[in-house]
């Protein structure tokens, strides 16, 4: 597709006309496949000005965003844990201590 973008449509009908134009390697330049879509797509991208670098801070951002929520989740999680043993903690607490006062409570 950057092949395309910088030297024109020309290069993209010579490669389908000829015999690799008809290989499974060649296959996305064919509007009936299903990655055609995302090559004209990327021809689009690098016409007007996208670079791969840009492509790849961009998904190295995204990446980082994930890493940061996944961080609060775990840390969510933790925190929801410390909080049930806490109050699992408490209530056992509650229990020994009224069975040390009430022998029916022991049961």
């Amino acid at each position: 597709a950057l092949f395309v973008s910088k030297n024109g449509r020309a290069f993209e009908i010579k490669i389908l006309n000829s015999a690799k134009g008809k290989t499974p390697k060649f296959a996305f330049l064919h509007a009936a496949s299903p990655f055609h879509v995302y090559y004209e797509d990327r021809i689009r991208f690098y016409e007007e000005g996208g670079t791969d670098e840009e492509e790849k801070k961009k998904e190295e951002e995204e990446k980082e965003k994930r890493r940061k929520e996944a961080e609060v989740v775990e840390r969510l999680v933790v925190k929801e844990k410390e909080e049930a043993e806490a109050a699992a903690a408490k209530k056992e607490a509650a229990r020994k201590n009224a069975s040390a006062v009430d022998p029916v409570a022991r049961a």
